[in-house]
């Protein structure tokens, strides 16, 4: 059996850039090139508040702020209140109310299947980085944001077990 090295091989020659495709100059269009700029050539509105989805955090101070400079939309006068009703997990139940007996509320994130997503989140959010109820009870207490009950964190864990 041969040795492999034994044979002794000629120096490799450069062969330039081969493969890179050059330029070429030529006043033809295609078709789908004209389409393309016809399409570019329209203006599309952009919209004029970016950042409109998702979840925020806001002092509530200055919430209650903003609302008191709204006006109530039965008797237009300003002042309206901004009252929490209940609290599940991270999400509140808020209440508007003025002084002429209006009143409406609201939750501060949204629901899907009438359940509170910023929940689940969170707790996914922490087990994703292996992390349980005592981080989650950490990371809000230094964000100042009021924590979940242990009952909750763990209702939507089982849930998020369950799901896996």
């Amino acid at each position: 059996m041969p040795k492999a090295r034994s044979k002794v091989s000629r120096k490799r020659k450069f062969y330039c850039n081969r493969f890179t495709k050059l330029a070429l100059n030529s006043n033809n269009t295609s078709a789908s090139e004209t389409k393309l700029r016809t399409f570019d050539s329209f203006d599309v509105p952009e919209p004029e508040f970016h950042g409109s989805t998702g979840n925020r955090i806001i002092n509530s101070q200055a919430l209650i702020l903003i609302i008191s400079i709204l006006c109530c939309p039965e008797c237009y006068a300003t002042g309206l209140k901004l009252a929490a009703d209940s609290k599940e997990g991270l999400s509140s139940n808020l209440c508007v109310a003025c002084s002429c007996g209006f009143m409406t509320g609201f939750t501060s994130t949204t629901k899907e299947n009438k359940k509170l997503s910023l929940n689940d989140l969170l707790v996914f959010g922490l087990k994703y980085i292996n992390r349980g109820f005592t981080a989650d009870k950490k990371l809000l207490c230094t964000l100042n944001l009021p924590c979940i009950s242990k009952n909750t964190f763990r209702a939507h864990e089982l849930k998020l077990l369950g799901a896996v």
